[in-house]
């Protein structure tokens, strides 16, 4: 572990490089919350300190991987490009009951480990899209070109070059063996390409990219958009009503966002308010299609987080996603309050989750509906228990409170 004086001499001697005068253009993160966060760090803020350290930590990691590409994997799609993405559903597994095991079985919330490995793409995407966002943080705070050259070189890696760039599709997401080659659902795989949205924005001011690598990433987003809204695989996913149909719907607003396009990006936000939360969240703010789940505090975390990212776009299209239907009570606020009062009491959670009560799922939705609704009911005792649990989660960084419910003990050193 990097040791206190290490950690100061790192950010004020990168700080002195970073470009403090432009706010970054970013989509999914807030740039005046970043800005703020940016000079608690500067201050030795104990409420930003510990997710600080771990941040230097994730982008120094990130540092030091080498580039990812979908032809790494050892498995090559029925198409016969490692180009393209391919990925097998998680849940599902070797059925014991015949000779070869085929076709699968699901059993949903275990993941099999054999679905997570280098064969397929599936743990690629999640570890590239990690470290470039961990990169982009890590320049953001610190300004130290070497984390935005790293980034700029994964990017081009998984995007532009012709010999290791994926093809933009996901024709071959979540495939079942002995059923099918690929499925709609799979494309929830590419969520956490909002990091990478981001990350672009936030090394840009380093020059690390060039104009036509920029314009190259654009493209690229342009033509996985344009095979979302019109391939069968998308518009699978595009009617369901749980949350695949909110990742897809916030993901197409992402990127239509990052691409130029308002338009598209206003109507996924308008149309997310009948479709997405009148169908999903109940009076009393449960979110019943996710409480079916095996998994149901996770999965109620998970789908309210893809709705959050679309008011989030919404905010920046004109479109009031976090107070519909009603100012007074709306069902965001109610969803993330029925989730609050099992955070401060889990052992009355009624629903199953062989994993328990998430805190690290819960937090970056608390921080965020805060910095929109003002301080949430029982602040101080579920801000107290989130530090206790995930003290130095990344969240506290890129969410920070304006208004800390809990007193912070002089500062971390």
């Amino acid at each position: 572990m990097l040791s206190i004086c290490v950690l100061f001499s790192q950010f004020f001697t990168h700080a002195a490089h970073a470009d403090t005068n432009a706010a970054p253009v970013v989509y999914t993160l807030d740039a005046g919350l970043l800005a703020i966060a940016r000079q608690r760090v500067a201050a030795s803020d104990a409420t930003v300190m510990p997710a600080y350290r771990q941040l230097l930590r994730s982008a120094d990691k990130a540092l030091n991987t080498t580039p990812f590409s979908v032809t790494d994997k050892g498995v090559t799609p029925p198409s016969g490009d490692k180009h393209d993405y391919l990925s097998m559903a998680p849940y599902w597994w070797p059925d014991p009951s015949k000779p070869n095991g085929l076709p699968y079985m699901r059993r949903d919330g275990h993941i099999n480990p054999s679905t997570k490995n280098n064969d397929t793409d599936s743990k690629r995407i999640e570890d590239f899209s990690n470290a470039v966002g961990a990169l982009g943080i890590g320049y953001y705070f610190t300004g130290d070109a070497r984390y935005a050259q790293h980034a700029a070189l994964l990017l081009r890696t998984w995007f532009l070059d012709p010999a290791t760039r994926m093809n933009p599709n996901l024709k071959y997401g979540q495939a079942v063996m002995g059923s099918v080659d690929g499925r709609g659902t799979g494309i929830i795989d590419t969520r956490h390409f909002w990091q990478v949205v981001d990350a672009i924005g936030l090394i840009a001011p380093s020059g690390k990219l060039s104009d036509a690598e920029l314009a190259g990433l654009r493209q690229w987003f342009t033509d996985y958009t344009q095979w979302l809204l019109t391939s069968k695989e998308g518009n699978d996913e595009a009617a369901a009503r749980n949350n695949h149909g909110s990742y897809f719907d916030e993901q197409v607003a992402n990127y239509a966002l990052f691409t130029g396009d308002k338009d598209l990006a206003r109507k996924l936000a308008e149309q997310a308010l009948q479709k997405r939360i009148d169908v999903q969240i109940a009076a009393d703010g449960r979110q019943p299609m996710e409480l079916e789940r095996t998994r149901a505090f996770h999965y109620s975390t998970f789908n309210l987080v893809a709705l959050s990212r679309l008011a989030r776009y919404g905010e920046q299209v004109g479109v009031d996603v976090w107070h519909y239907p009603d100012a007074t009570r709306p069902a965001l606020r109610r969803a993330l309050d029925y989730l609050t009062q099992y955070v401060v009491n889990p052992s009355a959670w009624p629903y199953k989750d062989i994993q328990g009560v998430g805190y690290a799922d819960y937090l970056p939705l608390m921080l965020q509906y805060e910095r929109v609704y003002g301080v949430l009911p029982e602040a101080a005792t579920v801000e107290s228990d989130l530090r206790g649990q995930v003290p130095t989660a990344t969240d506290w960084l890129l969410w920070p409170l304006v208004q800390p419910a809990v007193a912070q003990p002089g500062n971390a050193s």
